[in-house]
């Protein structure tokens, strides 16, 4: 661990036993729970720090802008849950980090997008194609579209909120990535050519992992519960959910209607299978990514 990292593990536990020593001596104190996200559908069930009512907790969302800091963040204690690409928090927990997948935060909801001389599968060939991280559930899809298909592709890392315009600016030929960044890129003039459902529906990608010690606290269902009631709440009302995730996430609440509207990510089913995990892991190894100690890791031991 290096001086950054130390420090930020420092001040996340100071902070945590600071919150419950008060919780403690004040009845009226609530435990801030601070749980990381990025401004993407995919995590838009954050909305619940605007829904949750509790005597004991308060959720705190805490906004990144990239998934390496948001990982680091909570490998070192800086907060206490986040919403990870599954992959991801597979690597984690194979490092030694003490987590648990407790909610799939969706399913489905991503684009592949392309620009407009792109007609089928088959003009992917060769093509340049944008994933937003190799531990992603998105580049598993689109290796699984290229292989299927028997094409090959220039597949590069950007981070999602560069890609509709690098694809405008014809750096990219095409990029798969979550809501709303897919649409995004059809306003700048791009085109959907498949939705991840498609490819493999009902897919999980990302998840919601908790540090072990959050777990272990009195009552924590009703944080657990918060989540899923604010995945009832927006499958019931999407327009009222556009405008949160315009509060919380700073993206135009016309493009969140779109993606709700159009169910272009499910909020339904926040179910995680160990089979889905199982198989994410395996590709990653295939790969020769992420932790050496992951393919001996147990699926068990990282889900709730």
């Amino acid at each position: 661990m290096n001086r950054r990292n130390a420090l930020l593990f420092l001040a996340g536990f100071m902070a945590f036993y600071a919150s419950k020593t008060l919780a403690k001596q004040n009845s009226n104190f609530k435990i801030p729970i601070k749980i990381g996200f990025l401004p993407i559908s995919d995590h838009l069930i954050i909305i619940a720090k605007e829904l949750f009512v509790s005597q004991n907790y308060e959720l705190v969302g805490v906004k990144f802008s990239n998934w390496a800091d948001i990982s680091e963040a909570l490998r070192a204690g800086a907060i206490d849950g986040a919403f990870l690409l599954a992959p991801l928090g597979l690597n984690l927990k194979a490092s030694g980090v003490n987590i648990k997948a407790v909610l799939s935060a969706h399913k489905n909801g991503s684009a592949l997008v392309v620009n407009k001389n792109i007609n089928n599968i088959n003009d992917l060939s060769g093509k340049k194609i944008a994933v937003p991280s190799r531990f992603s559930m998105h580049y598993f899809l689109l290796d699984k579209l290229l292989n299927d298909n028997k094409i090959s592709a220039q597949i590069i890392d950007m981070a999602p909120p560069e890609m509709p315009f690098a694809l405008a600016s014809k750096q990219i030929d095409a990029y798969i990535v979550a809501e709303p960044f897919g649409q995004i890129g059809v306003k700048l003039g791009a085109k959907n050519l498949l939705f991840s459902k498609e490819i493999k529906p009902n897919h999980i990608c990302c998840v919601l992992n908790f540090k072990d010690e959050i777990l272990n606290l009195p009552n924590f269902n009703e944080i657990l519960n918060a989540f899923k009631n604010a995945a009832t709440f927006i499958e019931q009302n999407t327009k009222e959910s556009a405008i949160l995730g315009n509060k919380i996430m700073a993206q135009k609440v016309e493009i969140l209607n779109d993606v709700l509207g159009k169910k272009l990510v499910s909020y339904d089913d926040l179910s995680i299978s160990e089979q889905d995990l199982s198989q994410l892991r395996d590709f990653l190894v295939a790969k020769n990514l992420g932790s050496k100690n992951l393919a001996s890791l147990n699926i068990k031991d990282y889900l709730l």
